[in-house]
């Protein structure tokens, strides 16, 4: 039994870098770019390999292609320190992948095919198997439609009432959806969203408003992500806003779901919200300083805390 279940996308990230500008067919028909790397992507392969570096028992439950970006995926992962035992693979579906632009600054921007996906369902899950652990991450809402919307809630209940802790993220993917995420909302103990997201269901609320609707919707405390100035982190006694600690930005690929990393890495250590939030903020600027989701996470125990 790993200690962490993390539940969501696996992807193979191409990163290229610098980009400055996308190719203009008829007006500029190549940009050139000085490196490319190919690297494991999706939030359930980025939080998994941040765990995993970190020395956080976890396993990722995900789906892939059978084909060799299936293949790379599990040798990445398995790198990394996590159980792939639990990776279903698909013979008639492609392993989903991505391109990212990173642009100069850090900024980047994607061309994202979605493979398997698109199909991933709760019947490719073994839930006893997903349940048998103390802390469930539901990784990547709106990036699986045929599990987001039914599965979700559903999921996420019934591992409460096992006594699992249970945290939500969520990732723009196929776009916001607010009543597939507020339904999962009252079966979270946690919920780890990215402000830039919430403002498109939510729009014109403030962080400390944002985390208020949230916690109305039923969730019980909420660790708001908010890129550059840290995080908000709130329950129903207070809401404390955290500064980021990154002092160099290569590449903001992963940063939120290295961060969830530190989060939930904290909690397991036993730390408070706050605490663990702090060291969410230490691994997403080690993340932020390399090349790729996950790439350079240190031990927990060489995290400054």
């Amino acid at each position: 039994m790993a200690t962490v279940h993390c539940l969501g996308v696996l992807v193979v990230d191409a990163l290229s870098a610098p980009l400055p500008q996308y190719p203009v067919p008829g007006v500029t028909t190549q940009v050139n770019t000085s490196s490319i790397k190919f690297l494991a992507g999706g939030g359930a392969a980025n939080t998994g390999s941040a765990l995993g570096q970190l020395g956080v028992p976890v396993a990722v439950f995900s789906k892939v292609g059978a084909d060799p970006n299936g293949n790379f995926l599990r040798g990445e992962l398995k790198r990394n320190g996590v159980d792939v035992s639990h990776i279903e693979e698909s013979a008639n579906e492609s392993t989903p992948f991505t391109f990212v632009g990173i642009h100069p600054g850090g900024d980047r921007t994607f061309i994202h095919t979605p493979g398997c996906n698109l199909g991933f369902s709760i019947k490719h899950l073994d839930l006893e198997a997903l349940y048998a652990c103390k802390v469930l991450l539901y990784q990547d809402m709106w990036v699986l439609p045929k599990l987001d919307g039914p599965g979700a809630p559903t999921i996420l209940a019934e591992a409460q009432k096992r006594g699992v802790l249970t945290l939500l993220d969520e990732c723009y993917g196929l776009g916001p959806n607010r009543t597939v995420f507020e339904a999962a909302l009252p079966f979270c103990d946690v919920v780890l969203p990215s402000y830039d997201d919430m403002r498109f269901i939510y729009p014109g609320l403030d962080p400390t408003s944002v985390a208020a609707r949230l916690r109305e919707k039923g969730v019980k405390r909420v660790v708001l992500k908010l890129g550059r100035d840290g995080c908000l982190v709130a329950d129903s006694k207070r809401a404390v806003k955290l500064p980021s600690v990154a002092a160099e930005i290569v590449d903001t690929t992963g940063a939120g779901d290295c961060f969830d990393a530190g989060f939930i890495a904290g909690l397991v250590n036993g730390l408070s919200d706050i605490e663990a939030a702090k060291v969410g903020n230490l691994v997403a600027a080690a993340c932020v300083k390399n090349v790729g989701g996950a790439v350079g996470i240190p031990n927990y125990n060489a995290l400054k805390i």
